[in-house]
C-alpha cells in the first residue's frame, strides 16, 4: 500500500511544524522544550574537518545534547551582531535546517526523527563542506 498524496503532504506539515518547533526552543534557549523534542539516546554529532571548532566526539546524553544545542546557539549570536537566521532547506532528501549569516552559511543542521522526537542530529560546520550546500 503506497502513501497517498494527502498522506505524504500531511507527514510534511508535521514535519514542517515539529522543526519550527526545535527552531524556536533552540532560539529561546527554553532546555525543557528541547528535552520534550528529544529521545532519551539521542545523538549529536559536528563536523568541523578542524577547520572551525565543533565537538570532538558525539555527545549521547540526553540533558547535555539540549544544554549543548541551547548554549551553542546563544554564544554563537554576539559574532553575528544578529545577522543570524535560520532556514528549513531540503539537505540528503529530507527537510534540515540553514544557519545563514547574510549570504554565508555558517551551519546545516540534519534530524532525524524516531517516534516523533529528535533521535540524531548532525550538525556540518566545515566551511568547504557547507560551499555544496
Amino acid at each position: 500500500m503506497g502513501i497517498s498524496e494527502d498522506e505524504s503532504v500531511a507527514a510534511e506539515a508535521v514535519e514542517l511544524e515539529w522543526v519550527s518547533r526545535f527552531l524556536t526552543s533552540l532560539e529561546q534557549g527554553n532546555i525543557n522544550q528541547l528535552l520534550s523534542l528529544l529521545t532519551e539516546d539521542v545523538l549529536l554529532v559536528s563536523d568541523g574537518g578542524g577547520k572551525v571548532l565543533a565537538f570532538t566526539r558525539p555527545i549521547q546524553m540526553r540533558n547535555q545534547v539540549a544544554r549543548i544545542l541551547a548554549g551553542a546557539i546563544e554564544g554563537i549570536k554576539p559574532y553575528y551582531q544578529g545577522s543570524l537566521q535560520a532556514v528549513l532547506a531540503p539537505l540528503n532528501g529530507e527537510t534540515g535546517i540553514l544557519l545563514l549569516s547574510g549570504d554565508k552559511t555558517v551551519a546545516a543542521i540534519l534530524l532525524q526523527c524516531r517516534d516523533g522526537k529528535l533521535s540524531e542530529i548532525y550538525i556540518v560546520l566545515n566551511p568547504e563542506k557547507l560551499t555544496r550546500v
